[in-house]
């Protein structure tokens, strides 16, 4: 029998009743989000040339060229209650590419591929695992460019990484690394792309990241280090970035040639920001 007081409630005050019944609960267990791939390395898109050293033509045109990088990484274990001691275990993929945009048909003059597997220490809630005073990444990587014969190019290195912030506004980073194979195309790498990067980043305030980074080749005078600029501005999901490198090693396939390169465009997402 219906109650006498609910007799004259309409719908849609029966329907605001219920849902302020459920929303407490719904609030007090909510489901966390399930993220697959996540962003890793650099993501950018930037325009702008290649200057060889020895005046030869570079591999990216002889103009203007356009050049982009990507990079994922994933966990496969997060959140499997089963193998959570395999949790910090990652793969990550990373991918830079060149793109001829002055020539009439516009083609992609090299591809620079970059799987990995690597083992991440930022655990602190499990001692076993956790953070690890000297080291933040133990990993494997491939490196290679796809193509055959003389213009093959290809390494796999095993290495381990560090960050340390200084202050607030200055960090320090060091990878260091082992090299494991090479192609007998580029068997002298050591030479040119020693066994190390060391990388500063500054952020003078919420808005802009300065990030430089060094490499020594084994040979006193191949020394080689870029300049990177991240700009926010706030109605824009992303940041303006400008990249100027110096030195070896920007691409595989002109490891040994010194060149110069100053590009401009964007980068995404913000998590550099983070």
């Amino acid at each position: 029998m219906l109650d006498p007081l609910n007799q004259q409630t309409t719908i849609a005050e029966l329907r605001a009743q219920c849902q302020s019944e459920l929303s407490p609960v719904a609030e007090t267990t909510p489901r966390p989000p399930l993220r697959f791939f996540r962003p890793y390395k650099d993501n950018y898109l930037v325009f702008g040339r290649m200057e060889m050293d020895d005046r030869s033509q570079p591999f990216s045109g002889e103009t203007l060229d356009t050049k982009f990088e990507l990079g994922l990484t994933f966990s496969l274990f997060e959140g499997r209650r089963d193998f959570q001691f395999l949790a910090p275990l990652h793969i990550g993929y990373s991918q830079k590419s060149w793109w001829n945009i002055a020539e009439e048909s516009a083609p992609f003059s090299e591809h620079n591929y970059n799987p990995e597997i690597y083992w991440l220490f930022d655990q602190p809630k499990r001692p076993l695992l956790g953070k690890f005073p000297f080291v933040d990444i133990i990993g494997f990587e491939h490196q290679s460019n796809g193509q055959a014969g003389i213009y093959s190019r290809s390494w796999d290195r095993s290495y381990i990484q560090k960050e340390v912030e200084l202050l607030p506004q200055l960090s320090v980073g060091l990878k260091v690394w082992n090299i494991l194979r090479t192609d007998l195309t580029n068997d002298d790498i050591r030479d040119y792309l020693g066994n190390g990067m060391l990388s500063v980043m500054f952020r003078p305030n919420d808005r802009t990241n300065l990030r430089w980074r060094f490499m020594r080749g084994s040979q006193v005078e191949t020394w080689s280090y870029a300049f990177d600029i991240y700009y926010r501005r706030p109605n824009v999901n992303g940041a303006f970035f400008i990249q100027y490198q110096d030195g070896y090693g920007e691409a595989l396939i002109s490891y040994k040639q010194k060149s110069r390169s100053l590009r401009a465009g964007f980068y995404f997402p913000l998590d550099i920001f983070e």
